[in-house]
């Protein structure tokens, strides 16, 4: 397969999997019912760095990278820079906060591997074809155009993170 940037491999084991060393220290895969509310509020529970740097952490949360991240917490209505441990607090709108958080993950990549993933400059499928969740974009690589909730009226911004660009409406993502 095509991967340029080096984010796939494929590997061969004897032993199951998970316990392969290059393997056991990835997070829980956020395709599945174990990534919930309360999973996230363990997982970010006292974390003091931006929310976006934390669930780009694969110790965390396996697979999530830099599109699907800006295109969760957007879904979300969730800054990327606040706090992360924020939405493991306890309370009402917490829970709301990190169960909708939770959704967005799982409803992203759901939708990214239907639309067989996104093309962008260097990446295509297995079979030479492109995928098209980059026509879906809410958020990434938006910068400067209105935003597309209904009723927002915010426009995308982008800003630096870590060294990666984060898109995200100021208006909307709190």
């Amino acid at each position: 397969f095509n991967d340029p940037r080096r984010f796939g491999f494929m590997l061969f084991s004897e032993g199951a999997p998970d316990t392969h060393p290059m393997l056991a220290g990835l997070g829980v895969e956020p395709t599945g019912n174990a990534l919930d509310g309360e999973l996230l509020a363990s997982l970010l529970k006292g974390r003091k760095s931006p929310l976006k740097a934390a669930l780009l952490d694969q110790r965390l949360i396996a697979g999530l990278g830099n599109i699907y991240v800006s295109e969760a917490l957007w879904r979300a209505g969730l800054s990327p820079l606040r706090e992360a441990g924020t939405i493991a607090k306890p309370g009402k709108k917490a829970k709301q906060q990190r169960d909708a958080l939770a959704e967005a993950i799982r409803a992203v990549i759901a939708d990214a591997i239907a639309a067989g993933g996104s093309s962008l400059r260097d990446y295509v499928q297995t079979d030479g074809s492109l995928g098209y969740f980059q026509h879906s974009f809410a958020v990434y690589d938006r910068e400067g155009e209105a935003c597309p909730k209904h009723g927002c009226g915010g426009h995308i911004e982008r800003i630096v993170q870590s060294g990666r660009s984060t898109f995200y409406c100021r208006s909307c993502q709190l």
